[in-house]
């Protein structure tokens, strides 16, 4: 039976009461109440625990209000950092503005999954965020309304695991003035926020994927980014570098475990290759240890493990794949001992993998393929306190400073001489201004032959010499490509990189010449040695040639992708033609000369898929806050 109420019926058509449900938050409520917790409840309140999350009961007026505080400017907001005056619900309240990237009280975008948000945000709770709401969790006895970003008292049974935090079920309903019947749910984490990653980058592609392996210095970790076939980022892994153990802050499934702690500091001098079966291959430096360390990517999981932990090593890295699957890896080493020689020695060493999956320094046989002595610091690296580097005329020393001088001059320091008298003498910087390490094995790049022979290009930068280390069986023949004239000495060598046609009759080498600031391609058949850029582009003379990087086409025409540091832009070159002639392109930056627009080229890389060059490279800005932003870039040029 169905009881009809008076008032209640339009022609035959029966209507139910209006009554207040669990889900009705624009219910109107009698006179003196409101709609709160799913039922129509006494306008005045007594506690919080009367109001809907996001307010508060102001006890002395009776009335829920919003926790936020009234502004009228940015000002009125500066006693919680990161806040600023935003409109919400109607009027100005301090919250976090969606333009610094924070999470926003003002419109922040409802999702149910993370596809749903905008790009760098994630879906927690049924909103679009960055950061972890409520500090990443509320305490106890309260759970989180995600719009207002505050805590609300509620008793929540549900067992929120780690990475998770309890949170107003259904911010639609749920939070505000009126509100439906209040229950939680457990919400996951945002991921931990990217750092800035891209230095060191380098490149690999097969038919199927294009990575890029490169460190997030923010981290100090190895990551690698995946792109799809146009260049587009897709996605970016965190490989190395993150603690394993500790309080998880963010979602423990995705980005660094879903801790911001820092770990090991990894992923410097980074390589990476890509075998017949699709599995990466990455090379990298562990500067914590000063050691070689080797990752592979298979069935969707990352494995690292050390390779070379002897000495001072693992700078400049460069990994291939030989004709057996199994990786190879050229490195630098930086500093050790090598029996019977007394002095400390800098120099090239080779280690190629027994097995296509290396799980340790076992795996590995290691090979030194070239050395050279270590020279000493200039005054041991520093002077101790109350000392100064000085030359008092046989060599560098660190001299006591001393007063009773006149006047020295700006670059000079007063110090006592080998009788004990004061002079000025000119300060020696002992920590070199030049960046690079002292020694042989500088920007090493490796390239297999089809038969497997390893070739390995390489700077000394003691001699200043462009080198080339070629397996033979038994070990490596050295010889140098260029430099080496005593009676004119030069510098070149630095950024080397080398190449080997798909048909193996083409080889050659493309590298920076110091001296006279050029980007040069030497053909290692025919010997002969061309300037592909010499940066004269009037009115200016341009150094050009950082961070080259070279591969052949599909003919045998080689091309170079490397940067212009005066301009600061990403530029391509290729030989073609008969005879063939050098053209250049700038590919990211402004057209060549101008020197404006984005700071481009930074890390060079390139690999060949078919008639196709993927260029990798990392743009550099700033913030407000003159912080530096790194963009990792890939642009892919044809080759036919």
């Amino acid at each position: 039976m169905v009881l009809v109420l008076a008032g209640c019926s339009c022609d035959e058509e029966i209507l139910l009461p209006d009554l207040p449900g669990t889900c009705e938050p624009t219910y109107d409520c009698p006179a003196g109440t409101e709609y709160r917790n799913g039922e129509c409840k006494a306008s005045r309140c007594a506690s919080d625990a009367d109001c809907c999350p996001g307010q508060k009961c102001n006890v002395a007026a009776g009335f829920c209000g919003d926790q936020l505080v009234s502004c009228d400017a940015d000002a009125d907001c500066a006693e919680v950092p990161g806040q600023t005056c935003i409109s919400f619900r109607g009027d100005q309240y301090c919250g976090y503005p969606n333009r610094t990237g924070s999470l926003s009280a003002a419109g922040t975008q409802p999702c149910v999954a993370d596809t749903d948000c905008a790009a760098g945000r994630s879906c927690t709770g049924g909103r679009c965020v960055i950061f972890a709401p409520c500090n990443g969790g509320c305490g106890q006895g309260e759970i989180c309304d995600i719009d207002t970003n505050t805590c609300f008292p509620y008793a929540c049974s549900a067992n929120c695991g780690e990475g998770q935090l309890a949170v107003v079920a259904d911010p639609e309903t749920m939070s505000g003035p009126q509100c439906c019947l209040v229950e939680c749910t457990c919400a996951t984490l945002p991921p931990v926020l990217p750092g800035q990653y891209g230095w060191n980058a380098e490149i690999a592609v097969d038919a199927q994927t294009v990575a890029v392996s490169a460190y997030d210095a923010v981290y100090g970790d190895l990551v690698v980014a995946f792109f799809d076939d146009e260049g587009n980022e897709i996605s970016v892994q965190y490989v190395d570098g993150f603690p394993v153990d500790g309080p998880v802050e963010a979602n423990p499934n995705a980005r660094r475990g879903g801790r911001y702690a820092p770990g090991p500091d990894v992923g410097e001098h980074t390589s990476i290759a890509i075998d017949g079966q699709g599995v990466l291959h990455v090379a990298y430096y562990d500067r914590d240890e000063g050691r070689l360390k080797y990752a592979n990517y298979a069935g969707g999981q990352w494995t690292t493990s050390v390779v070379d932990e002897t000495d001072h090593v693992g700078m400049y890295t460069s990994i291939a794949i030989g004709p057996d699957g199994n990786p190879r890896i050229a490195y630098m080493l930086v500093e050790g001992t090598v029996a019977p020689l007394p002095a400390k020695q800098s120099g090239l060493k080779y280690a190629a993998a027994r097995t296509n999956m290396p799980a340790s320094p076992s795996d590995w046989s290691i090979q030194l393929v070239d050395t050279v002595d270590k020279p000493e610091p200039i005054c041991g690296g520093g002077c101790t306190r109350g000392k100064a580097c000085v030359d008092l005329g046989v060599g560098p020393e660190c001299a006591f400073e001393t007063m009773g001088c006149a006047m020295c001059a700006t670059d000079e320091v007063c110090v006592m001489d080998a009788g004990g008298n004061p002079t000025c003498e000119a300060e020696i910087n002992a920590v070199p201004l030049d960046s690079l390490p002292e020694g042989t094995g500088l920007f090493a790049d490796l390239v297999l032959t089809a038969t497997g022979t390893p070739m390995i290009a390489y700077y000394d930068s003691i001699a200043g010499d462009l080198r080339l280390a070629t397996g033979n069986g038994a070990g490596f023949t050295l010889r140098t490509l260029d430099g080496d004239d005593a009676m004119n000495p030069t510098n070149v060598g630095q950024f080397a990189s080398i190449a080997v046609s798909a048909d193996g009759t083409q080889a050659g080498v493309a590298y920076f010449d110091a001296t006279k600031d050029d980007l040069v391609y030497l053909d290692l058949g025919t010997g002969e040695r061309q300037v592909v850029d010499d940066g004269l582009m009037p009115p200016d003379l341009n150094m050009v040639g950082a961070d080259a990087s070279l591969v052949f086409d599909a003919f045998g025409n080689p091309a170079i992708a490397y940067q212009d540091p005066t301009n600061i832009d990403l530029i391509y070159a290729r030989r073609l033609g008969e005879p063939p002639m050098w053209s250049h392109q700038t590919m990211r930056g402004d057209p060549r000369g101008t020197a404006e627009g984005t700071a481009a080229g930074f890390y060079a890389c390139q690999a060949r898929r078919g008639d196709k060059a993927y260029v990798g490279s990392v743009d550099v800005t700033f913030d407000q806050e003159s912080n530096l932003v790194l963009d990792l870039k890939v642009e892919v040029r044809n080759l036919d």
